[in-house]
């Protein structure tokens, strides 16, 4: 799933993963959650993305809960970086290919992949998946400093033009919605320059950076 200095972030078919001859996901587990999951017990932990460093794991919560746990780990030595309950489908196979990719700011300070985000300096996590008062929100890219893009996600269809922004600095993410028609960046470098795909007159992809405006 990633390189490292110290060898391969492997992820096992079943659950579970880690570094062979480092560490292994079962030393690892969050709070409340066990090294075990399952009738049958399999390894718990399934390694949705890795970024910057940092790897994004879903894990099953033993009893009646169905909201998997999400923590994100220093990818080199495991050690655990900040975990979140969110109701976003956890990780089940170690397909190369996700619904969402996992983002991160240049810093590295804010990781996010679909609705569930993180600052990693302050240890918190905030989910973004909708519930009977809102609606789900994926996060698209992360400028330094927090401020976020990204899409409204309609149960009534797969892919959303609305567009939103968020603050990660924040507890909730503070979102709001944008003008329709605005473009939102994929990425974002450290200069604050954004990364934009659009489509022109033609139907054909347009790639281009832009940089904020200077006062």
């Amino acid at each position: 799933m990633a390189a490292t200095a110290d060898g391969p972030l492997v992820a096992m078919s079943g659950g579970g993963f880690g570094i062979p001859g480092r560490y292994f996901s079962d030393t690892l587990t969050p709070e409340g959650v066990g090294a075990k999951s399952g009738f049958l017990g399999f390894w718990n932990g399934s390694v949705y993305g890795a970024e910057a460093g940092h790897m994004l794991i879903s894990w099953h919560v033993g009893g009646n809960s169905d909201t998997p746990v999400w923590s994100v780990h220093d990818t080199r030595t495991g050690a655990l970086q900040a975990r979140l309950s969110c109701g976003q489908k956890a990780a089940s196979d170690t397909r190369p290919t996700r619904d969402y990719p996992v983002v991160s700011s240049p810093d590295g300070q804010y990781l996010a992949a679909g609705s569930v985000a993180f600052d990693l300096k302050n240890k918190r996590g905030i989910c973004l998946e909708g519930d009977g008062n809102r609606k789900t929100i994926v996060v698209a890219s992360i400028r330094d400093g927090g401020t976020a893009y990204g899409g409204v996600r309609d149960s009534a269809a797969s892919d959303s033009t609305t567009v939103a922004q968020l603050n990660l600095s924040t507890p909730t993410g503070d979102p709001k919605v944008l003008q329709a028609g605005t473009e939102v960046p994929l990425q974002h470098a450290a200069d604050g320059a954004g990364v934009f795909l659009t489509r022109n007159a033609e139907k054909k992809f347009v790639l281009s950076i832009r940089r904020p405006a200077r006062s």
